[in-house]
């Protein structure tokens, strides 16, 4: 703000705090009259002969765009725009590499997970090509570009809406492949071509009608109006079903055997719910306060007015990045809780009980060999040889266990080196099963130390991501120090918060494999152990007959004893029996 009617002596900003001063400094000179050159042009308010420009405005007449503004938000909203476009062609190309054969028309097959991350895409570039200059501001046809990003917001709220409905109605879905919607897709189309015709109508009514800029006006908040409307029905049933599915935990989708709640993604999903509602209920009401603010907005002061703004704008951004954020994983988007509620929950084992009764009844079948030396006698003993590391012989490798319904030479496996094996694939979100019989393991968790998932990688990876993470905020800060110019500071900033986002991201993703490699090294893994002294002994009688005994077969009676040592010395005419006992 300067002096508005020439240039006398400048009035001392002293009694202004300390932390106002450099923003005032910049803006203002005080005249020692109570008048302002043309009222401010409309665009402030004159105090003793100070414009206090509205936030979008600058200058000492209040006629000057306020370049930070436009550059801020256009940054911010760019950065989501980048984002979220990065996001849609990694998920592309996750997917492309997923389809045998390769095919790239199946690639681009429309998805819930592609059409949000599109949405997200165009509504940010809108409303980032709107701030990106003060020039576009004052175009004809910017009003109709700024109502734009609500229509495109709504699409992507219906069809989280019409997801979630499939999910809690329809039994029977695949929650572990991409998807888009099958039986309200009717609902989600109906709904957006009331959406988009009211958006055409906007533009046709405010564009081309050769109404004056009364009506337009009116027009624009009669519709910016119904916009809300749609979005208080949208954050409606979205609360209906987020709580029916991520609340209560109920719907289709629970159907099956007995299940526990995940906790961890149920806390992140009800937080993700409770933000989204909070954001776009609140961005209706500053919608509503927009759409009145010809009764208000001259009874509040400028600085109200200019909060009012901001934090309008704010809101709208948050919005924006609330979608990306669910959507973190493009690679695996049935990690995702918002596309895939059977996150929520944890499989259920049924108790295995362990067989009793009778010797008959306990009969079960180990790799066995058969050692022929005419008819003579011989022994030999089996030693069950793990499927990993095939050394008979390791100590270091904990105890032979079966951890599954496996049989032959993949069924024994030595503790550490299945544990060893898990760690290792623990990203993948089937690393807890067995390949070849698709059996759960049954695992008893331990105590979870993150350090011990942190590899000599990811320790170097960490190192760097909070170097570069440190290095960029001191040198924004360095730039924002050194240079005057707006917007080279506005750039400076730009940059160090893309690279905030991206370290952070990036250490995110390592934390997160770093926490499942330490949760799967606190596990142990339970099964039926075969090392120790009741490892199986293979005893060949003739090439016709085979008894396996365990070593502790002491225990048997006398009676039992004798019918062995019968069978040992007696051939059995019975072709490949065994007894197992």
């Amino acid at each position: 703000m300067v002096d508005c009617r020439g240039s006398p002596p400048t009035r001392s900003v002293a009694h202004f705090p300390s932390k106002l001063y450099p923003l005032l400094k910049t803006f203002m000179t005080v005249h020692p009259n109570a008048s302002c050159t043309d009222n401010c042009s409309g665009h402030g308010e004159c105090h003793q002969g100070i414009c206090f420009c509205e936030v979008q405005y600058s200058g000492g007449t209040c006629t000057d765009p306020n370049l930070s503004y436009f550059v801020a938000f256009s940054t911010i909203f760019y950065l989501i725009c980048a984002v979220s476009f990065v996001q849609l062609l990694v998920c592309i190309r996750s997917e492309f590499s997923r389809i045998k054969p390769p095919s790239l028309l199946k690639a681009f097959k429309v998805t819930t997970q592609k059409a949000l991350y599109a949405l997200i895409c165009i509504a940010t570039f809108a409303r980032g090509f709107y701030f990106s200059s003060p020039e576009n501001a004052s175009l004809e046809w910017a009003s109709s570009l700024m109502s734009a990003y609500y229509p495109l917001l709504l699409t992507g709220s219906s069809l989280i809406v019409c997801f979630w409905a499939e999910v809690f109605h329809l039994r029977d879905l695949r929650h572990d492949k991409p998807r888009f919607l099958s039986k309200s897709f009717l609902g989600f189309l109906a709904f957006n071509i009331i959406t988009y015709s009211l958006l055409l109508a906007e533009l046709v009514l405010t564009q081309f009608a050769g109404y004056g800029e009364t009506e337009r006006s009116l027009f624009l908040g009669v519709f910016n109006g119904s916009f809300a409307v749609l979005m208080v029905i949208v954050v409606v049933f979205f609360l209906i079903y987020g709580v029916e599915v991520y609340f209560k935990v109920r719907g289709a989708f629970v159907a099956g055997p007995p299940t526990l709640p995940n906790m961890s993604q149920v806390h992140q999903s009800r937080l993700g719910l409770v933000a989204f509602a909070t954001l776009l209920l609140t961005m209706v009401l500053f919608i509503f306060s927009d759409v009145m603010g010809s009764f208000w907005k001259d009874k509040v002061a400028v600085l109200g007015r200019n909060c009012h703004d901001v934090m309008f704008r704010v809101i709208e951004m948050g919005l924006a990045l609330w979608f990306p954020c669910v959507l973190w994983n493009c690679v695996q988007p049935q990690q995702l809780w918002i596309l895939n509620p059977k996150k929520l929950l944890v499989r259920r084992e049924p108790e295995k009980v362990v067989p009793t009764g009778t010797e008959s009844e306990a009969l079960f079948s180990v790799p066995k060999e058969l050692a022929k030396s005419g008819d003579s006698l011989s022994s030999l003993e089996k030693v069950p040889e793990c499927f990993i590391c095939y050394d008979t012989e390791r100590t270091d490798a904990g105890p032979l266990i079966r951890p599954c319904n496996c049989k032959g030479d993949v069924s024994v496996v030595h503790h550490d080196c299945l544990r060893t094996w898990l760690i290792e694939s623990a990203g993948n979100s089937d690393s807890n099963r067995c390949k070849v019989c698709n059996e759960e393991y049954e695992l008893e968790r331990g105590e979870v130390w993150l350090p011990s998932g942190l590899s000599t990688a990811h320790w170097l990876q960490t190192a760097a991501v909070l170097v570069i993470m440190g290095s960029a905020v001191s040198g924004a800060c360095l730039v924002v120090k050194v240079f005057d110019n707006v917007g080279i500071r506005t750039l400076a900033v730009g940059l160090a918060l893309l690279v905030e986002y991206v370290c952070l991201r990036l250490l995110g993703i390592s934390v997160l494999e770093a926490y499942q490699r330490a949760k799967y090294s606190a596990v142990r893994i339970l099964g039926k152990r075969l090392s120790g002294p009741g490892t199986e002994r293979i005893v060949t009688a003739t090439p016709s007959a085979r008894l396996v005994v365990p070593r502790t077969g002491g225990h048997l009676p006398a009676d039992h004893r004798a019918m062995l040592t019968t069978a040992l010395v007696t051939p059995q005419p019975a072709a490949d029996s065994e007894l197992v006992i």
